[in-house]
């Protein structure tokens, strides 16, 4: 997801030219928040343009066509780790669907489908019930039936005893699809039958099921895999797929409004597209494909969900920091494939009206029910989320623009939210009491990721050797491993950053970045790091989300602020 020109102008307020260019900044800085999100978003500047703007986007979408104004139903809710609320949510509702809700509205309780969201909480299930471990314990550990095909040809059979559960989880176990599973197992006498056995889901994918690729070769999208990862999950947990999810997730999380089966009772606020047409696909469970993509849920049981993976509710923060990491690249320099994330690398403004950029990772997943879709993000470096719920003929198509939309406009504002905050909380000079010799200036600078440092003196010496040094957190807390001590707002804590040093004059970042350079970039900022030792380690002390004091521990400094 590339920021396009008619986002990025709309949000930061200034024209952009067909000529202007996107160029990633000469600092290739770390990957990671570039600058700490422990503060209020909702009244900064930036969210609140976006807030401003984003109905206006909406309309541009209905009148391009990319959005069917009559015919679709969808809510939207974006959500901050800082204040564990809603940030920002926006609904609409064409004619065609208004029969479609069954409350007469649609608000952040109203059921949806989510379909293949659903992968998410397959693998966070199983992680929260095992551990990151079993990731590399191989399938035939749990499912010992896959074993034991006799084909000679490897063209012909998938290796089962090659797979691990992580191959699974991230699409690179070749598996592939489930149609021709229900296809070659649907009952000849009732073909309209949903029932399926999972002796016979195995038998298919042991013995009948052609590979795609070969083990890790390439990341393939598969439902096929994932129905195999369900039963995974029911041999770990002793339970059927919607008995775990509902005793590892959705009770801890109190996410009443989600489950993998059509919701029943009196009173219900869902959206049933029955009502309207009978080729809707609300109600259709198959439970052996539960764990792939028969998930109902709520924009508002989405969000515990995301808050719950930001603050680390349910597995530990280094556990939840692995997760949430590529494990496969694709075609795609933008692309990336995670356990199931699917992860946009994109290209943010690093302040306001900069045509600079840096990347920062958007953690996704999509899901589609024919007539359903949905879509969930977590932007860990900004600490906020959002979701979608779509309802509609033209609902597959549509969630792509939304998806972009959403993410091109709040995304960015949350990075320009913190470079506000850093601003006005992080920024300026701070001195040793005991010796005014040892002092140090930190700086917001246009088109410059991280803090800067406009001057650091030790001992009345000048420590700085050039002019490119930025400053960035490193995630490294006195509170807690968890993400969520990232985003604590209130109280003390002392944050670790690191000072990196890129080479001195800066070389040119590769063409395709924008840059002047040729095929590779030429930094190599990552790798320099502690490479000399905590020379360039920083500590913030803040009180209620306010710098008051930076420590330079190479030397025991403690520099106070003063301005």
């Amino acid at each position: 997801m590339r920021l396009n020109k008619l986002f990025i102008g709309s949000l930061l307020g200034f024209a952009v030219s067909s000529t202007a260019r996107i160029i990633a900044t000469d600092e290739t800085p770390l990957i990671g928040p570039s600058f700490i999100s422990n503060f209020d978003p909702s009244s900064s500047k930036a969210i609140n343009n976006a807030k401003s703007t984003f109905p206006g986007l909406i309309e541009k979408l209905f009148k391009s066509g990319e959005l069917n104004h009559t015919d679709l139903a969808f809510t939207v809710d974006v959500f901050s780790a800082a204040t564990n609320e809603s940030l920002y949510s926006y609904s609409h509702v064409g004619p065609m669907s208004k029969r479609a809700l069954t409350s007469g509205k649609l608000d952040d309780n109203t059921i949806s489908r989510i379909g293949s969201v659903t992968k998410l909480f397959t693998v966070y299930a199983i992680i929260a019930k095992a551990g990151m471990e079993v990731f590399s314990h191989p399938v035939t550990k749990y499912l010992p039936e896959l074993a034991g095909n006799s084909t000679g040809n490897p063209l012909d059979r998938i290796s089962w005893d090659e797979i691990t559960v992580g191959a699974l989880a991230s699409h690179q176990a070749g598996s592939g699809g489930i149609t021709d599973f229900f296809m070659a197992y649907q009952d000849p006498k009732d073909p309209k039958s949903l029932e399926f056995r999972a002796e016979d889901l195995l038998e298919f994918f042991r013995d009948k099921r052609l590979p795609v690729v070969a083990p890790y070769h390439s990341a393939i999208y598969s439902d096929g895999g994932f129905a195999i990862l369900g039963q995974v999950l029911a041999r770990l947990s002793g339970q059927s797929v919607t008995d775990a999810f509902e005793e590892i997730l959705w009770k801890p999380l109190g996410m009443n409004s989600t489950s993998t089966q059509v919701p029943t009772g009196s009173n219900l606020n869902v959206i049933d597209r029955l009502r309207i047409s009978n080729e809707s696909a609300w109600g259709s469970d198959v439970e052996i494909v539960a764990s792939t993509g028969s998930v109902y849920s709520s924009t508002a049981d989405l969000r515990r969900a995301g808050l719950s993976i930001l603050n680390s509710e349910l597995i530990s923060g280094p556990t939840t920091s692995e997760w949430m990491k590529p494990r496969s690249a694709t075609g795609s320099l933008v692309e990336l494939v995670g356990a199931p994330w699917e992860i946009s690398r994109l290209e943010i403004p690093v302040m306001p009206a900069s045509n600079r950029t840096r990347i920062s990772d958007l953690y996704t997943k999509a899901g589609g029910n024919i007539d359903y879709t949905a879509i969930f993000a977590l932007s860990p470096d900004q600490g906020i989320g959002y979701s979608i719920l779509l309802a509609g003929d033209t609902a597959t198509p549509a969630r792509w623009p939304l998806r972009d939309v959403v993410g091109e406009t709040f995304i960015p504002a949350a990075e320009h939210a913190a470079a506000e905050n850093a601003a006005r909380n992080l920024a300026g000079t701070f001195v040793d009491e005991e010796n005014t010799g040892n002092n140090i200036t930190l700086t917001v600078d246009r088109g410059h990721p991280g803090l800067g440092i406009r001057s650091f003196w030790l001992e009345g010496k000048n420590a700085l050797s050039g002019p490119h040094y930025r400053i960035y957190p490193t995630g490294l807390t006195s509170t807690s491993s968890s993400l969520s001590s990232l985003y604590q707002t209130k109280g003390s804590i002392s944050i670790a950053h690191r000072m990196a040093t890129p080479f001195t004059p800066l070389n040119p970042r590769a063409e395709v970045e924008g840059g002047k350079g040729g095929l590779f970039d030429n930094s190599f900022t990552w790798m320099n790091l502690d490479s000399k030792g905590p020379i360039d380690l920083f500590v913030f002390n803040l009180e209620d989300g306010k710098l008051v004091s930076v420590e330079f521990p190479l030397t025991g400094t403690v520099m106070k602020r003063k301005a």
